[in-house]
Protein backbone atom coordinates (compact mmCIF):
# COMPACT_ATOMS: atom_id res chain seq x y z
CA UNK A 1 0.00 0.00 0.00
CA UNK A 2 3.42 2.66 -0.22
CA UNK A 3 2.01 3.15 -3.53
CA UNK A 4 -0.94 4.14 -2.52
CA UNK A 5 -0.13 6.54 -0.01
CA UNK A 6 1.80 8.36 -2.28
CA UNK A 7 -0.32 8.85 -4.67
CA UNK A 8 -2.99 10.37 -1.42
CA UNK A 9 0.39 12.60 -0.09
CA UNK A 10 0.45 13.57 -3.97
CA UNK A 11 -3.18 14.54 -4.10
CA UNK A 12 -2.74 15.86 -0.53
CA UNK A 13 0.33 18.49 -1.09
CA UNK A 14 -1.62 19.58 -4.49
CA UNK A 15 -4.62 20.59 -2.74
CA UNK A 16 -2.82 22.36 -0.04
CA UNK A 17 -0.03 24.34 -2.66
CA UNK A 18 -2.88 25.46 -4.53
CA UNK A 19 -5.54 26.18 -1.23
CA UNK A 20 -8.11 23.93 -3.26
CA UNK A 21 -9.91 22.81 0.14
CA UNK A 22 -10.46 24.93 3.41
CA UNK A 23 -11.17 23.92 6.69
CA UNK A 24 -14.75 22.87 7.50
CA UNK A 25 -15.61 23.44 4.02
CA UNK A 26 -17.88 20.92 2.37
CA UNK A 27 -17.17 19.44 -0.76
CA UNK A 28 -18.44 17.28 -3.45
CA UNK A 29 -17.86 15.28 -5.77
CA UNK A 30 -18.85 14.74 -9.36
CA UNK A 31 -19.14 10.88 -9.19
CA UNK A 32 -19.63 9.25 -12.74
CA UNK A 33 -18.69 5.76 -11.29
CA UNK A 34 -15.72 5.73 -13.72
CA UNK A 35 -12.13 4.57 -12.57
CA UNK A 36 -11.01 8.55 -12.36
CA UNK A 37 -14.15 9.57 -10.61
CA UNK A 38 -14.10 6.03 -8.52
CA UNK A 39 -9.94 6.87 -7.75
CA UNK A 40 -11.11 10.52 -6.72
CA UNK A 41 -13.96 9.43 -4.28
CA UNK A 42 -11.50 7.24 -2.21
CA UNK A 43 -8.43 9.62 -2.00
CA UNK A 44 -10.59 12.52 -0.91
CA UNK A 45 -12.41 10.14 1.82
CA UNK A 46 -9.12 9.08 2.97
CA UNK A 47 -8.31 12.73 3.16
CA UNK A 48 -11.24 14.42 4.66
CA UNK A 49 -10.59 13.93 8.46
CA UNK A 50 -6.46 15.03 7.85
CA UNK A 51 -7.69 18.28 6.01
CA UNK A 52 -11.32 18.56 7.94
CA UNK A 53 -13.84 18.51 5.40
CA UNK A 54 -17.47 17.08 4.85
CA UNK A 55 -17.61 14.76 1.70
CA UNK A 56 -20.81 14.81 -0.33
CA UNK A 57 -21.25 12.86 -4.19
CA UNK A 58 -23.06 13.98 -7.15
CA UNK A 59 -24.47 11.78 -9.98
CA UNK A 60 -26.08 12.27 -13.44
CA UNK A 61 -27.76 9.45 -14.82
CA UNK A 62 -28.02 10.89 -18.67
CA UNK A 63 -30.04 8.16 -20.12
CA UNK A 64 -27.47 8.08 -23.03
CA UNK A 65 -26.65 4.44 -22.77
CA UNK A 66 -28.26 1.73 -21.77
CA UNK A 67 -25.85 0.59 -18.91
CA UNK A 68 -26.75 4.14 -17.17
CA UNK A 69 -29.18 3.10 -14.93
CA UNK A 70 -25.97 -0.06 -13.53
CA UNK A 71 -23.74 3.11 -13.38
CA UNK A 72 -26.27 4.42 -11.27
CA UNK A 73 -27.25 1.74 -9.39
CA UNK A 74 -23.22 1.57 -8.77
CA UNK A 75 -22.56 4.96 -7.24
CA UNK A 76 -25.61 4.57 -5.37
CA UNK A 77 -23.97 1.36 -3.45
CA UNK A 78 -20.88 2.80 -3.18
CA UNK A 79 -21.97 5.84 -1.61
CA UNK A 80 -23.50 3.88 0.85
CA UNK A 81 -21.18 1.83 1.99
CA UNK A 82 -19.15 4.76 2.53
CA UNK A 83 -21.44 6.73 4.38
CA UNK A 84 -21.20 9.63 1.80
CA UNK A 85 -24.43 11.52 0.73
CA UNK A 86 -25.26 11.60 -2.72
CA UNK A 87 -27.31 14.04 -4.31
CA UNK A 88 -28.53 12.09 -7.76
CA UNK A 89 -30.22 13.39 -11.00
CA UNK A 90 -32.00 11.78 -14.05
CA UNK A 91 -32.24 12.93 -16.92
CA UNK A 92 -33.12 12.43 -20.50
CA UNK A 93 -30.53 14.16 -22.32
CA UNK A 94 -31.13 12.59 -26.00
CA UNK A 95 -34.66 13.88 -26.05
CA UNK A 96 -33.25 17.29 -24.84
CA UNK A 97 -30.77 17.36 -27.68
CA UNK A 98 -33.40 17.09 -30.18
CA UNK A 99 -35.11 20.45 -28.87
CA UNK A 100 -31.28 22.07 -28.50
CA UNK A 101 -28.88 22.80 -31.50
CA UNK A 102 -25.88 21.71 -29.52
CA UNK A 103 -23.74 17.98 -29.54
CA UNK A 104 -24.50 15.87 -26.96
CA UNK A 105 -21.28 16.58 -25.35
CA UNK A 106 -21.68 20.04 -24.60
CA UNK A 107 -25.17 19.39 -23.81
CA UNK A 108 -24.39 17.19 -21.47
CA UNK A 109 -21.38 19.18 -19.57
CA UNK A 110 -23.66 22.26 -19.73
CA UNK A 111 -26.79 20.15 -17.54
CA UNK A 112 -24.05 19.05 -15.38
CA UNK A 113 -22.61 21.97 -14.32
CA UNK A 114 -25.72 23.60 -14.21
CA UNK A 115 -26.97 20.85 -11.65
CA UNK A 116 -23.95 21.33 -10.37
CA UNK A 117 -24.76 24.76 -9.28
CA UNK A 118 -28.43 24.14 -8.30
CA UNK A 119 -27.52 21.64 -5.91
CA UNK A 120 -24.47 23.83 -4.16
CA UNK A 121 -26.42 26.44 -3.72
CA UNK A 122 -29.46 24.78 -2.26
CA UNK A 123 -27.52 22.52 0.10
CA UNK A 124 -24.17 25.15 0.68
CA UNK A 125 -21.93 23.37 -0.83
CA UNK A 126 -18.74 25.36 -1.26
CA UNK A 127 -16.66 22.91 -3.67
CA UNK A 128 -16.87 20.90 -6.36
CA UNK A 129 -14.48 18.23 -7.11
CA UNK A 130 -13.94 16.38 -10.80
CA UNK A 131 -11.45 13.89 -11.61
CA UNK A 132 -10.12 15.51 -14.38
CA UNK A 133 -6.01 14.70 -14.73
CA UNK A 134 -2.96 14.95 -16.54
CA UNK A 135 -4.32 12.98 -19.56
CA UNK A 136 -7.19 15.32 -19.60
CA UNK A 137 -5.04 18.53 -19.33
CA UNK A 138 -2.87 17.29 -22.20
CA UNK A 139 -6.17 16.54 -24.38
CA UNK A 140 -7.88 20.37 -23.67
CA UNK A 141 -4.46 22.17 -24.74
CA UNK A 142 -3.74 19.97 -27.63
CA UNK A 143 -7.73 20.14 -28.84
CA UNK A 144 -7.38 24.47 -27.93
CA UNK A 145 -4.37 24.48 -30.21
CA UNK A 146 -5.67 22.33 -33.07
CA UNK A 147 -9.00 24.91 -32.63
CA UNK A 148 -6.62 27.62 -33.02
CA UNK A 149 -7.49 28.93 -29.52
CA UNK A 150 -5.28 31.85 -27.80
CA UNK A 151 -2.87 31.66 -25.13
CA UNK A 152 -5.73 31.04 -22.58
CA UNK A 153 -5.93 27.69 -25.05
CA UNK A 154 -2.30 27.05 -23.51
CA UNK A 155 -3.63 26.85 -19.98
CA UNK A 156 -5.82 23.58 -20.68
CA UNK A 157 -7.82 22.76 -17.86
CA UNK A 158 -7.24 25.18 -14.65
CA UNK A 159 -6.46 24.19 -11.32
CA UNK A 160 -9.98 25.77 -10.33
CA UNK A 161 -12.42 27.64 -11.78
CA UNK A 162 -14.72 29.50 -9.19
CA UNK A 163 -16.50 26.32 -7.17
CA UNK A 164 -14.98 23.89 -9.42
CA UNK A 165 -11.79 22.11 -8.41
CA UNK A 166 -9.67 19.23 -9.98
CA UNK A 167 -7.53 17.91 -6.61
CA UNK A 168 -6.15 15.10 -9.23
CA UNK A 169 -4.66 17.50 -12.30
CA UNK A 170 -1.22 16.39 -10.95
CA UNK A 171 -2.10 12.36 -11.35
CA UNK A 172 -1.22 10.67 -14.51
CA UNK A 173 -3.68 8.37 -15.98
CA UNK A 174 -1.28 5.39 -15.26
CA UNK A 175 -0.89 6.37 -11.31
CA UNK A 176 -5.14 6.23 -11.36
CA UNK A 177 -4.81 2.95 -13.20
CA UNK A 178 -2.12 1.47 -10.11
CA UNK A 179 -4.13 2.99 -7.18
CA UNK A 180 -7.00 1.38 -8.58
CA UNK A 181 -5.69 -1.67 -8.76
CA UNK A 182 -3.66 -1.07 -5.48
CA UNK A 183 -6.94 -0.56 -3.64
CA UNK A 184 -8.52 -3.27 -5.25
CA UNK A 185 -11.45 -1.31 -6.20
CA UNK A 186 -14.18 -1.60 -8.79
CA UNK A 187 -15.85 1.05 -11.27
CA UNK A 188 -17.75 0.99 -14.09
CA UNK A 189 -16.62 1.44 -17.49
CA UNK A 190 -18.44 4.07 -20.59
CA UNK A 191 -17.82 2.91 -23.67
CA UNK A 192 -18.47 6.32 -25.72
CA UNK A 193 -14.72 7.21 -23.81
CA UNK A 194 -13.24 4.59 -26.90
CA UNK A 195 -15.85 5.99 -29.20
CA UNK A 196 -13.28 7.74 -31.44
CA UNK A 197 -15.68 9.62 -33.69
CA UNK A 198 -15.22 12.35 -30.49
CA UNK A 199 -12.75 15.18 -30.64
CA UNK A 200 -11.55 14.23 -27.42
CA UNK A 201 -10.98 10.42 -27.85
CA UNK A 202 -9.71 10.83 -30.86
CA UNK A 203 -6.63 12.67 -29.78
CA UNK A 204 -6.66 10.90 -26.62
CA UNK A 205 -6.46 7.72 -28.80
CA UNK A 206 -3.99 8.52 -31.24
CA UNK A 207 -2.71 11.50 -30.97
CA UNK A 208 -1.56 11.43 -26.78
CA UNK A 209 0.14 7.44 -27.64
CA UNK A 210 2.91 8.92 -29.63
CA UNK A 211 3.78 11.94 -27.33
CA UNK A 212 4.46 9.68 -24.12
CA UNK A 213 6.42 7.42 -26.79
CA UNK A 214 8.94 10.66 -27.54
CA UNK A 215 9.01 11.37 -24.33
CA UNK A 216 7.28 9.78 -21.10
CA UNK A 217 6.87 12.71 -19.55
CA UNK A 218 5.44 15.20 -22.29
CA UNK A 219 2.32 15.03 -20.19
CA UNK A 220 3.77 16.55 -17.33
CA UNK A 221 5.34 19.23 -19.52
CA UNK A 222 2.12 20.32 -21.02
CA UNK A 223 1.11 20.65 -17.18
CA UNK A 224 4.42 22.94 -16.86
CA UNK A 225 3.77 24.64 -20.11
CA UNK A 226 -0.14 26.02 -18.66
CA UNK A 227 1.66 27.18 -15.90
CA UNK A 228 3.66 29.45 -17.94
CA UNK A 229 0.27 30.12 -20.17
CA UNK A 230 -1.27 31.45 -16.96
CA UNK A 231 1.22 33.72 -15.99
CA UNK A 232 1.79 35.48 -19.25
CA UNK A 233 -2.26 35.70 -19.70
CA UNK A 234 -2.22 37.68 -15.89
CA UNK A 235 0.71 39.95 -17.31
CA UNK A 236 -1.37 40.29 -20.37
CA UNK A 237 -4.67 41.42 -17.96
CA UNK A 238 -2.76 43.62 -16.41
CA UNK A 239 -2.03 45.09 -19.56
CA UNK A 240 -5.35 44.82 -21.06
CA UNK A 241 -7.00 46.73 -17.84
CA UNK A 242 -6.51 50.68 -19.18
CA UNK A 243 -9.29 49.39 -21.81
CA UNK A 244 -12.17 49.68 -19.98
CA UNK A 245 -14.86 47.34 -21.65
CA UNK A 246 -18.97 48.41 -21.29
CA UNK A 247 -21.50 46.34 -20.81
CA UNK A 248 -25.18 46.58 -21.84
CA UNK A 249 -27.30 43.52 -20.96
CA UNK A 250 -25.43 40.92 -23.74
CA UNK A 251 -23.45 43.47 -25.55
CA UNK A 252 -20.12 44.53 -24.62
CA UNK A 253 -17.82 47.27 -26.35
CA UNK A 254 -15.03 48.74 -26.12
CA UNK A 255 -13.75 52.43 -27.55
CA UNK A 256 -11.53 52.16 -30.77
CA UNK A 257 -9.44 54.96 -29.82
CA UNK A 258 -8.53 53.24 -26.73
CA UNK A 259 -7.91 49.99 -28.50
CA UNK A 260 -5.92 50.99 -30.83
CA UNK A 261 -2.61 52.28 -28.55
CA UNK A 262 -2.13 48.93 -27.53
CA UNK A 263 0.31 46.19 -28.15
CA UNK A 264 -0.95 43.50 -30.48
CA UNK A 265 -0.91 41.11 -27.67
CA UNK A 266 -2.77 43.46 -25.79
CA UNK A 267 -5.23 43.63 -28.15
CA UNK A 268 -5.74 40.03 -28.25
CA UNK A 269 -6.50 39.77 -24.69
CA UNK A 270 -9.09 42.69 -24.54
CA UNK A 271 -10.87 40.54 -27.24
CA UNK A 272 -11.07 37.15 -24.97
CA UNK A 273 -11.84 39.34 -22.26
CA UNK A 274 -14.70 40.81 -24.13
CA UNK A 275 -16.24 37.41 -25.01
CA UNK A 276 -15.92 36.42 -21.22
CA UNK A 277 -17.63 38.97 -19.98
CA UNK A 278 -20.93 37.83 -21.81
CA UNK A 279 -20.38 34.30 -21.07
CA UNK A 280 -18.37 32.75 -23.75
CA UNK A 281 -15.98 30.62 -22.03
CA UNK A 282 -14.58 29.44 -25.44
CA UNK A 283 -11.46 31.33 -27.47
CA UNK A 284 -12.41 32.59 -30.41
CA UNK A 285 -9.79 31.47 -32.90
CA UNK A 286 -6.29 33.67 -34.01
CA UNK A 287 -8.16 34.00 -37.67
CA UNK A 288 -11.04 35.93 -36.61
CA UNK A 289 -8.73 37.92 -33.90
CA UNK A 290 -6.52 38.54 -36.61
CA UNK A 291 -9.22 40.13 -38.83
CA UNK A 292 -10.62 42.09 -36.67
CA UNK A 293 -7.29 43.78 -35.75
CA UNK A 294 -6.51 44.31 -40.02
CA UNK A 295 -10.01 45.57 -39.98
CA UNK A 296 -9.26 48.22 -37.19
CA UNK A 297 -6.01 48.78 -39.19
CA UNK A 298 -7.60 49.55 -42.36
CA UNK A 299 -9.81 51.88 -40.60
CA UNK A 300 -13.09 50.20 -41.19
CA UNK A 301 -15.26 52.47 -39.20
CA UNK A 302 -18.20 50.25 -40.03
CA UNK A 303 -18.33 46.05 -40.17
CA UNK A 304 -19.61 42.68 -39.32
CA UNK A 305 -17.93 39.95 -38.45
CA UNK A 306 -19.67 36.64 -37.35
CA UNK A 307 -17.11 34.37 -35.35
CA UNK A 308 -20.31 31.58 -34.15
CA UNK A 309 -23.61 30.33 -34.68
CA UNK A 310 -24.33 33.08 -31.78
CA UNK A 311 -22.04 35.31 -31.26
CA UNK A 312 -21.03 38.84 -33.91
CA UNK A 313 -18.49 41.35 -33.82
CA UNK A 314 -18.82 44.50 -34.74
CA UNK A 315 -17.68 48.15 -35.23
CA UNK A 316 -19.89 51.43 -35.93
CA UNK A 317 -17.59 54.17 -35.80
CA UNK A 318 -15.83 54.71 -32.67
CA UNK A 319 -17.23 51.48 -30.87
CA UNK A 320 -16.04 47.57 -31.03
CA UNK A 321 -18.93 45.37 -30.21
CA UNK A 322 -19.50 41.82 -29.14
CA UNK A 323 -23.13 40.80 -28.94
CA UNK A 324 -25.11 38.04 -29.67
CA UNK A 325 -26.58 38.05 -33.00
CA UNK A 326 -30.51 38.83 -33.25
CA UNK A 327 -32.67 36.70 -34.66
CA UNK A 328 -34.70 37.12 -37.61
CA UNK A 329 -37.99 36.91 -35.84
CA UNK A 330 -36.85 39.93 -33.80
CA UNK A 331 -36.01 42.17 -37.55
CA UNK A 332 -39.62 41.15 -38.53
CA UNK A 333 -41.05 42.76 -36.10
CA UNK A 334 -39.41 45.83 -36.28
CA UNK A 335 -41.04 46.58 -39.37
CA UNK A 336 -43.99 48.92 -39.47
CA UNK A 337 -46.27 50.79 -41.71
CA UNK A 338 -49.51 52.57 -39.60
CA UNK A 339 -51.74 54.95 -41.05
CA UNK A 340 -51.70 58.47 -38.75
CA UNK A 341 -55.67 58.45 -38.45
CA UNK A 342 -55.77 61.34 -36.48
CA UNK A 343 -53.17 64.55 -36.70
CA UNK A 344 -55.42 66.53 -33.70
CA UNK A 345 -54.09 63.95 -31.46
CA UNK A 346 -52.47 60.28 -32.65
CA UNK A 347 -50.53 58.20 -30.20
CA UNK A 348 -48.57 55.12 -30.75
CA UNK A 349 -45.79 52.66 -29.60
CA UNK A 350 -43.16 51.51 -32.23
CA UNK A 351 -40.44 49.39 -31.16
CA UNK A 352 -39.20 51.19 -28.84
CA UNK A 353 -40.62 54.23 -29.81
CA UNK A 354 -43.56 56.06 -27.87
CA UNK A 355 -44.78 58.94 -30.11
CA UNK A 356 -47.43 61.56 -29.69
CA UNK A 357 -48.66 63.57 -33.01
CA UNK A 358 -50.90 66.77 -32.14
CA UNK A 359 -51.76 70.03 -33.83
CA UNK A 360 -51.29 72.92 -31.80
CA UNK A 361 -51.10 76.61 -32.46
CA UNK A 362 -48.35 77.82 -30.61
CA UNK A 363 -44.64 76.76 -30.22
CA UNK A 364 -44.43 75.06 -26.85
CA UNK A 365 -41.04 75.53 -24.34
CA UNK A 366 -39.61 72.48 -25.41
CA UNK A 367 -36.13 71.37 -27.12
CA UNK A 368 -36.83 68.11 -26.79
CA UNK A 369 -40.12 67.86 -29.42
CA UNK A 370 -39.85 68.81 -33.02
CA UNK A 371 -42.28 70.96 -34.81
CA UNK A 372 -43.28 71.27 -38.78
CA UNK A 373 -45.68 73.08 -40.38
CA UNK A 374 -49.02 71.09 -40.24
CA UNK A 375 -50.30 73.25 -43.81
CA UNK A 376 -47.43 72.01 -45.37
CA UNK A 377 -48.84 68.00 -45.60
CA UNK A 378 -50.33 67.38 -48.56
CA UNK A 379 -51.16 63.23 -47.89
CA UNK A 380 -52.26 61.10 -45.34
CA UNK A 381 -49.44 60.62 -42.75
CA UNK A 382 -48.18 57.13 -42.33
CA UNK A 383 -45.48 56.49 -39.76
CA UNK A 384 -43.01 53.45 -41.31
CA UNK A 385 -39.64 52.49 -41.22
CA UNK A 386 -36.99 52.73 -44.45
CA UNK A 387 -37.38 51.78 -47.44
CA UNK A 388 -34.51 51.82 -50.76
CA UNK A 389 -34.04 54.47 -52.52
CA UNK A 390 -35.67 57.02 -49.33
CA UNK A 391 -34.53 60.55 -49.65
CA UNK A 392 -34.28 63.23 -46.55
CA UNK A 393 -34.20 66.93 -46.78
CA UNK A 394 -31.93 67.19 -43.34
CA UNK A 395 -33.50 70.34 -41.95
CA UNK A 396 -30.54 73.44 -42.78
CA UNK A 397 -29.64 71.83 -45.54
CA UNK A 398 -30.42 73.04 -49.01
CA UNK A 399 -31.19 69.97 -50.92
CA UNK A 400 -31.32 65.73 -50.76
CA UNK A 401 -29.68 63.00 -48.96
CA UNK A 402 -30.24 59.69 -49.74
CA UNK A 403 -31.42 58.51 -46.18
CA UNK A 404 -28.89 55.66 -46.01
CA UNK A 405 -26.15 58.61 -46.23
CA UNK A 406 -27.54 60.60 -43.53
CA UNK A 407 -27.62 57.81 -41.12
CA UNK A 408 -23.96 57.08 -42.19
CA UNK A 409 -22.92 60.45 -41.39
CA UNK A 410 -25.23 60.44 -38.10
CA UNK A 411 -23.34 57.03 -37.59
CA UNK A 412 -26.15 55.38 -36.49
CA UNK A 413 -25.65 51.84 -36.39
CA UNK A 414 -26.65 49.50 -39.39
CA UNK A 415 -28.86 47.17 -37.13
CA UNK A 416 -30.64 50.17 -35.23
CA UNK A 417 -31.45 51.73 -38.96
CA UNK A 418 -34.77 49.55 -39.38
CA UNK A 419 -35.94 50.14 -36.18
CA UNK A 420 -36.16 54.04 -36.60
CA UNK A 421 -39.93 55.56 -37.71
CA UNK A 422 -40.30 57.88 -40.27
CA UNK A 423 -43.12 59.79 -40.62
CA UNK A 424 -44.23 60.62 -44.58
CA UNK A 425 -46.87 62.34 -46.16
CA UNK A 426 -46.94 60.68 -49.25
CA UNK A 427 -43.45 59.38 -50.51
CA UNK A 428 -41.84 62.68 -48.67
CA UNK A 429 -40.36 61.92 -45.64
CA UNK A 430 -41.89 64.51 -42.58
CA UNK A 431 -39.47 63.54 -39.56
CA UNK A 432 -36.85 60.72 -39.05
CA UNK A 433 -38.32 60.68 -35.66
CA UNK A 434 -35.72 60.79 -32.72
CA UNK A 435 -33.81 62.70 -34.98
CA UNK A 436 -34.62 66.27 -37.09
CA UNK A 437 -37.38 67.01 -39.42
CA UNK A 438 -37.42 68.11 -42.94
CA UNK A 439 -36.39 71.10 -44.59
CA UNK A 440 -38.90 71.35 -46.62
CA UNK A 441 -41.65 71.03 -43.55
CA UNK A 442 -40.25 73.46 -41.35
CA UNK A 443 -41.88 75.99 -39.43
CA UNK A 444 -41.61 79.40 -40.46
CA UNK A 445 -42.86 82.99 -40.23
CA UNK A 446 -45.33 81.98 -42.17
CA UNK A 447 -46.65 78.97 -40.29
CA UNK A 448 -50.12 79.17 -39.20
CA UNK A 449 -50.75 75.55 -37.63
CA UNK A 450 -48.16 73.44 -36.08
CA UNK A 451 -47.46 69.74 -36.08
CA UNK A 452 -45.97 68.87 -32.74
CA UNK A 453 -43.66 65.41 -32.80
CA UNK A 454 -42.90 64.24 -29.31
CA UNK A 455 -41.29 61.29 -28.73
CA UNK A 456 -39.79 59.10 -26.02
CA UNK A 457 -37.21 56.21 -26.61
CA UNK A 458 -37.60 53.49 -24.22
CA UNK A 459 -34.13 51.56 -23.63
Amino acid sequence: MELSKRIENKVKQFIIDNNLINKNERVMIALSGGSDSVCLFHILNKLKLSLSFELFAFHLNHNIRKEAKDDEMFVKKLCGDYGVTLFLKSIDIPSIQKEENLGLEELSRNIRYNLINEISRENKIDKTATAHHLLDHSESIILNMVRGSGIRGLRGIGVKNGNIIRPMLILSKDEILSYIEDNKLSYVTDKTNFDTDYSRNNIRHNVLPHLKEINNKAFMHFFELSLVAEEIEELLNELSSNVKIYHDNNVVYVYVNEFEKLNRAVKKQVLFNMLRSIKVTKDISSKHVNKIIELIQKNKTTFDLNISNDIVVKRRYEKLYFEYKIKENNIQNKKINIKVDNLDNFKAQINNYRINLKKIKFLEKNTEDKYVDYDKIKNNLIIRTRKEGDVFYPFGLEGSKKLKKYFIDKKIPREKRDEIPLLVDGENIVAVIGYEVSDKYKADKNTKNILNIHYNIER
